[in-house]
């Protein structure tokens, strides 16, 4: 147990703490909505539902097809003005992604 101790409170302990940062990391960043290659509005706001329904839970369902719905046809009113984005709807702290879009419909 001394030896566990000593590597711990030497230079293995900054390791132990960058690795599990790192995993920590990369496990959030595989949670998060994939973005996809540029598209519709339409195609965007059904890959929104689409990741609904795999990630939400029944209680907020509703709710976020909901989002998804209304930002489809907020993207193919802000895209016929040129602003070609999709923008997400799902809760999270920072600010909302964007994902590119070719077409308005």
């Amino acid at each position: 147990m001394g030896s566990m101790t000593k590597v711990l409170t030497s230079a293995g302990l900054p390791r132990l703490v960058s690795a599990i940062l790192a995993t920590t990391i990369i496990t959030a960043a595989a949670m998060l909505p994939r973005p996809a290659e540029a598209r519709s509005c339409s195609q965007q706001g059904e890959e929104c539902r689409d990741w609904a329904r795999s990630k939400v839970s029944a209680q907020y369902f509703d709710r976020y097809v909901n989002r998804c719905s209304a930002e489809t046809n907020a993207c193919i009113a802000r895209c016929k003005t040129g602003i070609k984005v999709f923008v997400d709807v799902f809760d999270g702290s920072g600010r909302a992604q964007q994902y590119s879009i070719d077409e308005c419909r």
